[in-house]
């Protein structure tokens, strides 16, 4: 039990100095309108991100993060650490949030306020990339509660560029969609919505 607590401190901590690149520590504004859900354009080919929607909140710097919501993996916190207590409650699928640090674990959960540090996406949808607050949702998790394998990340203005490309159409973060019990056809779903949105422009 003991080297299982230890395996999953070592999980949760290795998120916090690769996250520093992108986020610099600073709190992102209340309901900036910055922060959003991204739905890959069709001809966005990277493997990593095709057909992919991404929750995503934008630091003041320019640096944004997220994770992308429509890709669940076939393993759950509680296969993937058997035995440990706390984390048998926890059977739903992990997520692949975005191909940076892997190794690290995110939560993305609906709550008035969070037990911790949190970005805020929209009124009451929070991302957490503190392991102190990912682990305080472990122990006392609130009813809508999601967890990640790595994340999404964009230094300071390279997301813009992918913007200006062309890549992403915007929507506005819902926190509806970010918990879809079966997310298969979210990206078509939201391809359509964005596609009439931008028709009536």
């Amino acid at each position: 039990m003991r080297s299982l607590a230890r395996s999953l401190t070592t999980w949760l901590l290795a998120v916090a100095g690769a996250l520093a690149l992108f986020v610099s520590g600073a709190a992102l504004a209340q309901g900036d309108e910055r922060n959003a859900v991204l739905v890959a354009k069709p001809h966005l080919l990277d493997p990593n991100f095709r057909e992919s929607v991404v929750v995503v909140a934008k630091a003041p710097n320019g640096a944004a993060v997220g994770v992308i919501i429509n890709r669940p993996t076939k393993k759950s916190l509680a296969e993937i650490l058997p035995g440990n207590e706390t984390l048998s409650r926890f059977t739903e699928p992990l997520f692949f949030g975005g191909p940076v640090e892997q190794v690290g674990l995110y939560a993305l959960f609906r709550a008035a306020e969070p037990p911790g540090e949190a970005l805020r996406i929209s009124r009451d949808l929070w991302l957490a990339i503190n392991p102190a607050t990912v682990e305080q949702l472990m122990k006392h998790p609130p009813e809508q509660l999601r967890f990640f394998t790595g994340y999404s990340g964009w230094a300071p203005g390279q997301l813009a560029n992918e913007l200006t490309r062309g890549d992403w159409w915007v929507l506005e973060a819902d926190p509806d969609v970010a918990f879809r019990p079966d997310p298969s056809t979210l990206w078509e779903e939201l391809a359509r919505r964005a596609r009439a949105v931008t028709a009536l422009r």
